[in-house]
């Protein structure tokens, strides 16, 4: 092509190769001319298709990058996704909602809020003030294990946009807070958390419409290792549990009639510092610096008393196990599960 220019200024032609300054073009020019234009159209017809190769393989590359994103980074883009796929009404919104049941919520008594501000993994604020907890569901608190990953979770599903909010029996909790199931773009934000083992379901009646829906949700995380779910070294069967929630007589009058039986059935002495116990609601125990000798057990009791060597005392005052039905959470230092009971 440079070559072809710079002959081209010398005879002083247009690139039409029509007219020149000095007069007609001659015939040789013509011919010369004439060639050009076949060769500059091959030329032009290679250039592009190496860009646009060049173009191919950078989009390539961007998507396998894309997909070697992290669990979270996939949340945010499922949401992005949902939220230009809106329609731009609230009530064509309402057409799509799914609850992972063959009904809908209750349109009529669920209203569309903005979202604030997260406070926790199943708490946040809405644009009137007033803080919502996300009904069926419970998420860790504040210093416990996961409470950042799942308070990051719910803020990349739902902060800043709009909410429906669908209550089952109870208005408020003792705390003032709204028990509502959420809904975004389509998707149950309380199944979503558990599914995705940023929660644990949490039966608390009268409110229990999609609980059905919320522990199979659980059992899938646990069996798949998500989230709270992820297991401990320490899970297998060196550590036994005995668990008696329910104490003779009234629970009130004996709390330490309930107690938590730890056994070392390994062949090594464990450390089992900032280790915990907790149960199904927010009640937590942690260990300190207590060595559980090979062969040996330990015994925990729900109220007060003084520790001494095979037996603790959690120094509750009122009952911590529920008689009838709760979980049984044990981890180790870093958070991972070592053992879990639910009954």
């Amino acid at each position: 092509m440079k070559k072809e220019s710079a002959e081209t200024q010398k005879t002083g032609s247009k690139i039409s190769g029509k007219t020149d300054k000095n007069g007609p073009v001659t015939d040789k020019t013509a011919k010369i001319s004439s060639l050009a234009l076949p060769f500059t159209s091959v030329l032009i017809f290679l250039s592009l298709f190496f860009l646009v190769s060049c173009g191919l393989f950078y989009y390539d590359m961007q998507e396998a990058e894309n997909n070697s994103k992290g669990k979270i980074q996939s949340i945010q883009e499922t949401s992005s996704v949902q939220e230009s796929n809106k329609s731009g009404t609230e009530e064509s919104q309402q057409g799509t909602l799914s609850n992972g049941t063959d009904e809908n919520p209750q349109i009529n008594d669920a209203i569309f809020f903005k979202v604030k501000e997260i406070v926790d993994g199943d708490t946040f604020k809405i644009e009137n003030g007033n803080k919502v907890r996300l009904v069926g569901i419970n998420t860790p608190e504040y210093g416990m294990y996961f409470y950042e990953e799942a308070k990051d979770v719910l803020a990349l599903i739902i902060n800043g946009k709009k909410v429906l909010l669908e209550r089952d029996i109870s208005d408020i909790d003792d705390y003032g807070r709204l028990l509502r199931y959420a809904y975004y773009g389509g998707l149950f934000v309380n199944l979503e958390m558990v599914v995705r083992g940023f929660a644990n379901s949490f039966t608390y009646p009268p409110d229990i419409k999609y609980q059905e829906k919320f522990i199979e949700a659980e059992k899938y995380a646990r069996e798949n290792n998500l989230g709270l779910w992820a297991v401990s070294d320490y899970s297998g069967p060196e550590i036994d549990i005995i668990l008696n929630p329910d104490a003779d007589g009234k629970d009130t009058e004996n709390i330490n009639g309930e107690f938590v039986i730890i056994k070392n059935n390994g062949k090594k002495d464990l450390n089992i510092g900032g280790w915990t116990i907790k149960d199904g609601s927010t009640s937590i125990y942690e260990f300190y610096g207590y060595i559980l000798r090979q062969q040996s057990s330990l015994t925990l009791y729900s109220g007060k008393g003084k520790d001494g060597d095979g037996r603790l005392y959690w120094g509750s005052d009122v009952p911590v196990w529920n008689n009838k039905h709760d979980s049984f959470y044990l981890r180790d230092k870093d958070g991972l599960l070592v053992k879990y009971i639910s009954y």
